[in-house]
Order: C-alpha cells, then sequence, then structure tokens
C-alpha cells in the first residue's frame, strides 16, 4: 500500500522519494531481466545429450550469435508468471541472453540497475543481428552513455555505432534508401491538403533551405503572418518556377543571417574555368539574369558534418550530421555532386582558442565554437541540439560601466539552454555554476544536484556531501564575489 503520509510531505521530501522510487523502478525491472537470464539457464537443453529428444521439445537458440539455446517450452510458464503470452516472454528471455552473452559492459549496468530495462532491451534488439566480435565493438563504444544521455540522444548515437561495426548492414540500408522514396499527398480539411516527402537526406535539407528563404523574403515583402504560414505559401512559390526565381534574385544580395560573408559582386575572375563551373546554370538563364546573380540568388546552407580522418583517407564510413541520423560517406558525396551546389568548405573552429569579449552580445564564432563543445543543450538530461539555442551567461553579465569584469563573455561563462530551460534557471528556483569550462552543476529548487558534460548527465543527489561539492565550485575564470568598480 502506498504511503498516505505523501500528501503532507516537503518538496524537498518529495524530491528524494521521487528519486528513491525511481531508482527502484530501475533495479526491479532490470532484476526481471536476470532472472529471465536464469530462467533460461534452468532450461537449458544439451542437444548432444542423450536424453534429447526433440520430437518432445527442441533446443531454440532464441538468442543472438554466442547465445546459449534454451527449452522451446519454457517460455510458456515464463509468459503466465509474468500475465503474458509465450511471444513476449521469449522476447525477454532472447533480450536477456544477448545482454548477458554479447554486451558484458551493459550487463554490468542492469545488474546493478542503472539502467532502464526498456533501453537496454532496445539495445539488445538493435544489435540482435550483429555477429559477437560486431556485438561486442558497439557495447565497448555506447555502453557507458546509457545512463546519462536522454534516449533520443543515446538513440541516435547507438545507431551511429551498429552501422559502424557493420559495413554489410550499413550498404544495404544505404541501397534500401535509394528505392524507398516518393511524394504524396492526402486530402484535408478547411480546404487543405498534406504533402509528404521521402527523399535523400541532402535533397530535403536543400528543399527546406528554399522554403525558409522564401518565407523569410516574404516576410520582407510585407507579409507579417506567422512563419510557419509563410513556409506554407512558399511551398506555392516554388510551384510556379518564374515567381520563385523573381523573388530570389530580387533579393540576392541581402545580408546573410547565419553570419558568414560571401562575395557578392560581378563574375569573378577566372570563372570561365571548367574546374569552376557551376553545370546547373549551363542549361540557359533567364533574361536579364546572369550566372553571378542565380548564384547569389541561392539559398545558403551551412551543414556542420562531423567524420573520421580514416573515413577520409579510406573512402568509406559514416558521416554524422549535426542533426538527424548518420549519413554514409557516399551518400553525402553524391549529394553535394548532385545538386551542383558551390561547396565552401570552412576550417574547424578550436574551442578552446577562442578568445572571450567584453560585451553581452555573442558573436557568431563564440557562438560556433560553444556550439562545437556542447552541440546539446546543457541542462540535465537536455537533448534539444538546435543552432538557435538560447546562449545564457552562467555568471549574469554586468556591464562594464557598472563595473563588469572584462571578458564575461566567453566559453567558461556560457551554455546553450532550451527557452523554457533558461526561464527555469532564471525563474524557476534553478542554479548553475560552471566551474570548469563544459562542466555544469545544476541545482533543482530542492537541493537535487545534476553534473552535465557534452557526455550526458550523472544525478549527484541531494546529500551533505553534494550541498558540500556545490557550494566549492564556482564559476571558471569569473568573480563570484561583488565586483566593485575602480575609483
Amino acid at each position: 500500500m502506498f504511503d498516505p503520509t505523501v500528501e503532507v510531505a516537503t518538496p524537498a521530501q518529495l524530491a528524494e522519494r521521487i528519486a528513491m522510487t525511481h531508482a527502484a523502478v530501475r533495479e526491479s525491472e532490470c532484476e526481471e531481466l536476470v532472472l529471465a537470464a536464469a530462467w533460461a539457464d534452468a532450461h537449458y537443453l544439451d542437444t548432444g545429450a542423450d536424453d534429447y529428444r526433440p520430437l518432445v521439445q527442441r533446443a531454440r537458440a532464441w538468442g543472438g550469435d554466442g547465445c546459449p539455446q534454451v527449452a522451446e517450452h519454457c517460455a510458456h510458464e515464463l509468459g503466465a508468471l509474468r500475465g503474458t503470452g509465450a511471444v513476449a516472454a521469449r522476447m525477454l528471455i532472447a533480450d536477456a541472453l544477448d545482454l548477458r552473452h554479447r554486451l558484458p559492459r551493459l550487463w554490468v549496468l542492469v545488474r546493478t540497475g542503472a539502467v532502464r530495462a526498456w533501453q537496454a532491451r532496445a539495445v539488445a534488439q538493435a544489435t540482435h543481428d550483429l555477429s559477437w566480435e560486431a556485438c561486442a565493438e558497439v557495447d565497448q563504444t555506447v555502453s557507458g552513455f546509457l545512463p546519462m544521455l536522454a534516449w533520443p540522444r543515446f538513440r541516435r548515437l547507438l545507431t551511429a555505432a551498429v552501422l559502424e561495426a557493420d559495413p554489410e548492414q550499413r550498404r544495404a540500408r544505404e541501397e534500401a534508401a535509394r528505392t524507398e522514396c516518393g511524394v504524396w499527398s492526402y486530402e484535408g480539411e478547411h480546404g487543405l491538403r498534406t504533402l509528404v516527402a521521402r527523399a535523400a537526406s541532402g535533397d530535403v535539407r536543400w528543399f527546406v533551405a528554399a522554403v525558409d528563404r522564401l518565407a523569410e523574403i516574404l516576410r520582407l515583402d510585407g507579409d507579417l503572418e506567422p512563419v510557419d504560414a509563410r513556409r506554407a505559401k512558399a511551398i506555392g512559390v516554388l510551384a510556379q518556377p518564374a515567381l520563385a526565381l523573381e523573388l530570389l534574385a530580387r533579393h540576392a544580395c541581402d545580408a546573410d543571417p547565419s553570419g558568414h560573408e560571401e562575395p557578392v559582386g560581378d563574375e569573378p575572375a577566372g570563372d570561365q574555368d571548367d574546374e569552376r563551373r557551376d553545370p546547373s546554370l549551363d542549361v540557359g538563364l533567364p533574361a536579364g539574369l546572369s550566372a553571378a546573380q542565380l548564384r547569389r540568388a541561392r539559398p545558403r546552407v551551412v551543414l556542420h558534418l562531423h567524420l573520421t580522418d580514416s573515413a577520409l583517407r579510406s573512402g568509406d564510413g559514416l558521416v554524422r550530421p549535426e542533426h538527424g541520423d548518420p549519413l554514409t560517406l557516399d551518400q553525402v558525396r553524391e549529394w553535394l555532386a548532385g545538386t551542383g551546389c558551390a561547396v565552401t568548405v570552412r576550417p574547424v573552429v578550436d574551442p578552446v582558442a577562442t578568445a572571450p569579449v567584453d560585451a553581452y552580445e555573442i558573436p557568431y564564432r563564440l557562438r560556433d565554437a560553444l556550439f562545437l563543445r556542447d552541440p546539446v543543450d546543457v541542462f540535465p538530461f537536455g537533448q534539444a541540439t538546435s543552432r538557435t539555442l538560447d546562449l545564457d551567461h552562467t555568471v549574469p553579465y554586468v556591464p562594464l560601466d557598472r563595473g563588469g569584469p572584462p571578458g564575461q563573455t566567453g566559453l567558461h561563462n556560457l551554455g546553450p539552454l532550451t527557452r523554457s530551460h533558461h526561464r527555469a534557471v532564471t525563474f524557476g528556483g534553478w542554479r548553475r555554476r560552471q566551474p570548469d569550462p563544459g562542466t555544469y552543476l545544476f541545482r533543482s529548487p530542492n537541493g537535487q544536484v545534476f553534473l552535465t558534460t557534452n557526455q550526458g548527465t550523472l544525478r549527484l543527489g541531494g546529500s551533505a556531501f553534494t550541498h558540500a561539492l556545490w557550494a566549492l565550485c564556482p564559476t571558471a575564470g569569473v568573480p563570484t564575489g561583488p565586483v566593485v568598480k575602480a575609483a
């Protein structure tokens, strides 16, 4: 029976009890996986034994490569004990065996109750078809991150690790993607229709960039409707190529909202060189428009792609976009070549070497460096990855004319947050410190402390030790005492 005194508990007591209940749920779920593996052991069936009778009961290999076989009828009783059918019981046994025999690092976390069982089972299912060696590689790569990452972040990491460990599956996935494309239109209400498109990742990004650019042009031309409404109108504009081209060309010299500077002059010298010509412009130009004007009219897309030097050297491997699932190197290469776009490769930014500034406003170079260091919302178990996240000062900014120190706006005193998390820190009772650049301590309104880095989040609890740790952690490089303006 649940304790009725919960109704009169203080918020701090409730916070501690919620954390303890969640830990108990994890432990209970994980115990069921451990018991399922033990149940399989108790029903091991040796196919080489003299008393093996396959006509009576066969040995079944429900686990993946490297797992022992079990008696087929054992799943019926296990299912009845759990209030499920035999199929669900077989899946539980398969996942438990996969975890124990193929994912030993994750199995340690299961045995200690450190992870949710459904998440551990999802890893087992994602790796079930891999060889034992490939599965061990995935286990080595990702298992340690499961307790620290929100599930959407971990799922992307898992997907990449599985594809990296199994090149054959990666190539099959790439080939399947070539044929699973299309555009569909469905009936809607109030005179609307729903448009669904499934296409290459690069083509979709290019299309969305064109939609966003046209929506911005509509705003500049006086359309005051919400941005989603203007984006919907932009699809209609794209259905009229002449109108779309006229709008894009008329606004070709607008400032780039990304902050990157691009040449906007006349046709550059040497543009007739075949190596620099844009093949998509060789189809004939509309009257009054030059190739340079058309080039400037194109939407600008900034891609942040992460890949290893070994993938570049071998010509085969995964490319991880800042958003979305991983792509193969061939998919990225085909998109860049197929669209005929002009590609500018920008140098890698070193966040450590990015100097702070004295102003409250955050220049693009600092924003770019920060998102390279902290690509995800730094709030405990955050998962948002948009580059439009709020960049909040860990120690509030004090203007220089009011006695504030120089260099307050830097990587040592900034962190990306969603607007909701920003408000929670500003008004909701949450407190935050950054004792080392990129390392954040958060304290909840009821005293629970969390440690967050770009590797994930650890819950430190609300003990006397964590409160002492909180008190000893100032923000790196920023004075914590009152600032006194010099005379």
